[in-house]
């Protein structure tokens, strides 16, 4: 019997393998508008040596758990096609061979390529994307809010018979999204930014050998998400602002590139409290020392 298809696409790490040349950073474009700056993008991209399998290329916790997921989906019967939703190199097949970059659809990090959702729509269109997912075929799709407003129009196009979004954004269809909910992560395990990946996976896990996007596999997410609901409490401890420049720093020192989002989930998931707009004019200072 032939193994059922089902394309799943997450989204890149900002950690990867490596770092990336100068050309290959976002905040090295010149200033001009989207549709410019996009124009000299993609001509880097194709340009760039790319000798490394997307699979390989990214690291961290959420990657490990994308690479999980797509085990959960062969576990479950399906012939799984993943594809990873970059911002530096559009939608390919994590099969597909890349180069080492840095660019994100994350607002105030210094490889933003965009400032609004406008923009952020705009340079997806103009990435230099090597596949699309193939229109029978049942998806399910990992998105960050960011990304999810950038890929909006594609997102819209979608089957909600044949296709999931987890996590996904205010305008994602709600026929087609799980929402993220932090209430599961007592249940999950694993950070804040792995979730809406820990919650597909056991959404596969619920359907086993139904369709995923069935009414029955839909109830029974439900029931499981009810029983194992648990609000997070947080007992966060406050700290002076030399302190929080010095922490910012050493994580700073630790890994250059590191956006003030990240910085500032890793100081709260350390047990220390900070307001975001306190931390954002920290980590500037920081920055600028």
């Amino acid at each position: 019997m032939a193994r059922r298809k089902l394309t799943i696409v997450v989204t890149c790490t900002d950690r990867k393998l490596g770092l990336p040349s100068e050309t290959l950073m976002a905040r090295s474009l010149p200033a001009g508008t989207v549709t410019e700056r996009a124009s000299h993008w993609h001509s880097r991209v194709t340009a760039a040596r790319s000798e490394t399998r997307l699979l390989d290329l990214y690291k961290g916790e959420s990657w490990s758990q994308a690479k999980r997921l797509a085990c959960t989906a062969e576990k479950a019967g399906f012939d799984a096609e993943m594809l990873v939703a970059s911002a530096g190199l559009g939608l390919r097949s994590v099969k597909d061979l890349g180069p080492v970059y840095a660019a994100t659809f994350t607002r105030g990090h210094q490889d933003s390529v965009a400032t609004s959702t406008a923009d952020s729509a705009l340079w997806w269109s103009r990435l230099p994307h090597t596949v699309a997912p193939t229109p029978e075929v049942p998806s399910i799709w990992v998105l960050s809010e960011s990304y999810a407003l950038a890929m909006s129009d594609q997102l819209s196009n979608l089957d909600p018979d044949d296709s999931l979004v987890f996590g996904g954004a205010p305008d994602t269809p709600e026929s087609l999204r799980v929402r993220s909910d932090r209430n599961l992560r007592a249940a999950l395990g694993g950070t804040v930014t792995s979730l809406n990946t820990r919650m597909a996976i056991r959404w596969l896990e619920i359907a086993g050998r139904s369709a995923p996007t069935s009414t029955e596999v839909r109830h029974a997410w439900a029931a499981w998400a009810s029983d194992a609901h648990q609000p997070e409490q947080y007992d966060r401890r406050p700290l002076p602002d030399g302190t929080i420049r010095l922490l910012i720093k050493e994580m700073l020192g630790r890994h250059p590139q590191l956006s003030k989002t990240v910085a500032l989930r890793n100081l709260r998931a350390s047990g220390i409290a900070c307001e975001q707009r306190r931390f954002s004019g920290l980590f500037e200072e920081a920055c600028n020392e």
